[in-house]
């Protein structure tokens, strides 16, 4: 009982869904089946993993643009496998990290005229991370360090990469099958991993070390861990043997066993955690369904504050930085929750305040979105706490946006400190070539040819041939430059027919991979419609199914009634037939009497005469 009337600042904390102008419409979120939470955001964007028709693609969405997404908005599309995860740097909101099944993360700048581009995607991001076997499914941005990026991949490891130098400065090993999920803690120096073998691990980020690993939840489905801020403390969420979902709290210096276990309910989605340290609440929501529940974290243990309910199950959810929330509304976390695969509706929790000056109880110091470290610095084995911000300064000016140069168009922008060039980039598919040109052409570039003066028209008529006498040697050499330059001129025309020629043909193949993209689409509507048909089957079947297992059940209780009724039948018979067996004796008996008495009067009778 001391669990539900405790005091708490967030006792009352409760969640409303956005308008329907404020949500996020017309989009084609992924229907990759691979857990992941499909959205992130910032106080700038929000970013959703895209349904590309081939290749793979994600979507930033500035929040100015929140309504229906037009239809040729740009998409970030340089892999080659669909996109799996996603993160914002937490240093500059322009600064984006994605993870796909080409094996590959890449780290993007978002265009300043992102919102302003009409069907042209951004196809080059400014650095390519590889050396991964298999599909790359996480992705995460270090909380103390300037560009440091942990990657995970179904290769069974964790590649640490320092983005700035495009080096992997080590990799965590050890795991015994695919990582389910990844998590910093708030200095950046360790890294925790649940993984589908079962085992939670806490790794020394630089060193590779693992620091403590323990059995983690028993169920075959995947797990999931986040840190409790500046705590050593971890939660999971995963499943038991028996397919109950489950919350752990860990002692993360002792893996043996979680300090407390906690059943939630039977259902089959994933439990997503996200933790408030601010405001040390815990949120855990449910694949699959429209609940969010909240705890309070305190003295090692959690206590349910309440539930947020919706009739619109979520397939995923973002979490916007605390530094982007509404201090001026009491708003102390906002989800950005994938409602269906064409909505991301924002889903606010406030604490019912009416003050209008700002709450310092609730609001305590957060993540000023500025690095405490150099990647060279953590590197070398320094340590940091993170950078904060007075959330009043929130309060005053507003959502606080970071951000490292000026934002730029991609196709010229450079990472923040990051002293490598972009790779180049490729064509998009999408759009034509450019006309080729000279320095354009596989060919190599030569030197500009010197200018040879050529005689001008006048009026006047032309000078008479040159005679042999009048033939200097140095008409002579001009001569000779003119038809050097003349047959180079014709060997570049040649080289550029050539280009121009392959250039038709790319063009040719680019309109046919269009075509072909638009026919895979139309046989993906044709597959969607034939799926939901067969959904709607398969309901009407089973609701059949349904109605006559009611009847049956109805029939067998009808029949187990009956049959009730029959067993005491038998018994009353039963005691009937065990009276008249009693009747039936004493009749006989009393018969046997008579008979006697005849007798015994018969001989009597003779005796007498």
């Amino acid at each position: 009982m001391a669990s539900i009337v405790r005091a708490s600042k967030y006792r009352h904390v409760f969640g409303t869904a956005s308008k329907r102008e404020e949500c996020y419409e017309n989009l084609r979120v992924s229907i990759n089946a691979w857990d992941t939470n499909y959205v992130c955001a910032n106080p700038k964007y929000m970013a959703v993993n895209w349904n590309a028709g081939g290749g793979g693609a994600f979507c930033v969405v500035p929040h100015s643009q929140a309504g229906k997404l037009r239809g040729d908005f740009p998409l970030f599309s340089a892999h080659s496998g669909a996109v799996l995860d996603t993160a914002f740097s937490p240093f500059d909101d322009d600064i984006i990290a994605s993870g796909a099944e080409d094996h590959q993360a890449m780290v993007w700048r978002v265009p300043a005229d992102l919102a302003e581009r009409e069907e042209e995607d951004v196809t080059q991001p400014l650095v390519v991370l590889g050396g991964h076997g298999r599909k790359v499914g996480h992705v995460a941005w270090n909380p103390v360090a300037e560009n440091v990026l942990a990657v995970a991949s179904s290769d069974h490891t964790v590649k640490i990469w320092d983005v700035g130098a495009v080096v992997v400065k080590s990799t965590l090993t050890g795991f015994g099958d695919t990582i389910m999920s990844i998590a910093w803690n708030h200095d950046g120096t360790l890294l925790a991993a649940t993984c589908r073998d079962k085992r939670l691990r806490v790794f020394d980020a630089r060193s590779g070390n693992i620091v403590q690993e323990g059995a983690g939840h028993l169920g075959v489905k995947g797990s999931r861990v986040v840190w409790l801020g500046n705590e050593p403390r971890l939660v999971t969420t995963g499943f038991s043997r028996t397919s109950d979902r489950e919350i752990y709290l860990w002692d993360s210096m002792n893996l043996a066993a979680p300090i407390s276990k906690l059943n939630v309910d039977m259902s089959a989605g994933m439990l997503m955690p996200f933790y408030d340290s601010g405001s040390s609440v815990l949120y855990v929501a449910g694949k699959g369904d429209g609940n969010i529940r909240y705890y309070e974290y305190t003295d090692d243990k959690l206590y349910l504050l309440s539930e947020y309910s919706s009739p619109e199950p979520q397939r995923g959810l973002g979490v916007m930085p605390k530094r982007g929330v509404d201090v001026g509304k009491c708003e102390v976390m906002r989800f950005f929750k994938v409602a269906s695969n064409s909505l991301v509706e924002p889903v606010s929790f406030r604490v019912p305040r009416k003050a209008e000056t700002f709450q310092a109880d609730i609001y305590p110091p957060a993540h000023a979105g500025r690095p405490a470290l150099s990647a060279d610095q953590y590197f070398a084995g320094q340590d940091a706490e993170p950078v904060v911000v007075d959330m009043e300064t929130l309060f005053r000016d507003g959502p606080l946006i970071v951000a490292g140069e000026a934002p730029a168009p991609a196709s010229a922008t450079k990472f923040v400190r990051c002293g490598t060039k972009p790779p180049p980039s490729e064509p998009s598919q999408s759009s034509p070539p450019p006309p080729p040109v000279a320095t354009q052409s596989p060919v190599r570039r030569l030197s500009p040819a010197p200018q040879v003066a050529l005689p001008v028209e006048s009026e006047t008529p032309p000078s008479p041939p040159p005679t042999a006498a009048t033939i200097t040697p140095a008409v002579m050499a001009s001569n000779e430059e003119a038809n050097r330059l003349r047959d180079e001129n014709a060997r570049l025309q040649a080289q550029l027919g050539q280009v121009q020629a392959q250039a038709g043909d790319a063009q040719q193949r680019a309109q046919r991979a269009e075509q072909a993209a638009a026919d895979s689409e139309q046989s993906l509507r044709s597959v969607r419609a034939q799926l939901d048909d067969a959904v709607q089957k398969a309901a009407k079947d089973a609701d059949a199914l349904r109605a006559q297992v009611d009847a049956a059940t109805q029939s067998v209780d009808e029949y187990k009634a009956r049959l009730v009724k029959a067993e005491d039948s038998a018994k009353e018979h039963e005691l009937n037939c065990q009276g008249l067996e009693k009747e039936l004796r004493d009749a006989i008996e009393a018969a046997n009497s008579l008979a006697l008495a005849a007798e015994k009067a018969a001989d009597s009778l003779q005796a007498a005469q």
